[in-house]
């Protein structure tokens, strides 16, 4: 079998198939032998059923199949699932899907699902946003994403923090893993990237119904060089905002991005019975 990792084999064989790479798919395709098996490391044992984001040509495929009891390897460019199918042909126990993983019914896969994968870096967030709204169906994740954003998601309260991370992390452990350069990538991307781990909480961070937590952490991260007091007079009265700052114990020139779990929660607990989430 070919040496996945190889950049003159994977020009071959994107060659072979007439496939051109396109920028806006984020195809960049893992190219060193001793990251991917770093990776692998960091996936293993995995017992679940794995799912793979994003699997191009098959190189974490490969790797992970003789590993896994099952496994579901989901490709978006059709143009690459003869390659991928080619590659996994000897493992009876992958399965390709050609698709959309944003639309794939993860339930229908089981429970205790391994999600892993080299996270096309445009579209990060409604990857993790998904796993966030399918977790019931998600034990934990093993992915690749932009240095940045690794770096966010496991920021502590303050002006590194961002909603993704917070919102993610009410859910999920999350593991910044270590640093992938940007040369370990076919063709490399402008920045290099974070593995990062997700493994799901017992139970969540916070008691909030998910609809009302996404709205608070919505208005709290909005205008994030604002105060959260200017935030909350766009929706209350300004003595109002002020009582309300008081009741939570909250200062005044507090930012949204610098509350932790429980401000965060008391705040949207008091916003939820004042009826103005919106």
């Amino acid at each position: 079998m070919e040496k996945l990792t190889s950049p003159s084999v994977i020009r071959s064989l994107l060659a072979a198939y007439g496939v051109t790479l396109r920028k806006s798919l984020g195809q960049h395709f893992l190219a060193d032998a001793n990251v991917l098996a770093r990776i692998v490391a960091a996936i293993l044992p995995a017992e679940e059923k794995v799912v793979e984001v994003g699997a191009g040509i098959g190189t974490l495929t490969v790797a992970l199949a003789p590993h896994v009891r099952e496994l579901w390897a989901v490709e978006v460019d059709s143009r690459l699932i003869p390659i991928l199918q080619a590659q996994v042909q000897p493992f009876s126990h992958v399965h390709v899907i050609a698709g959309d993983f944003r639309t794939l019914d993860l339930g229908g896969l089981g429970k205790g699902l391994l999600v892993v994968g080299n996270l096309p870096y445009g579209i990060t967030s409604e990857l993790l946003l998904k796993l966030i709204r399918e977790r019931e169906n998600v034990a934990r994740a093993v992915l690749t994403v932009q240095w940045e954003v690794g770096e966010k998601l496991v920021a502590s309260p303050g002006p590194q923090a961002g909603r993704l991370g917070v919102h993610l992390r009410t859910y999920f452990a999350v593991d910044l893993l270590r640093k992938i350069p940007k040369t370990a990538f076919f063709p490399p991307p402008e920045v290099g990237g974070a593995l990062v781990s997700l493994r799901k909480l017992p139970q969540p961070r916070v008691s909030l119904p998910d609809e009302q937590w996404e709205k608070t952490l919505a208005l709290a991260f909005s205008h994030r060089r604002k105060t959260l007091r200017r935030v909350l007079i766009s929706i209350l009265p300004p003595a109002q905002a002020d009582a309300l700052l008081a009741e939570l114990g909250l200062d005044s020139k507090v930012r949204g991005e610098a509350l932790d779990f429980p401000e965060l929660e008391r705040l949207g607990a008091a916003l939820s019975r004042l009826g103005v989430l919106r």
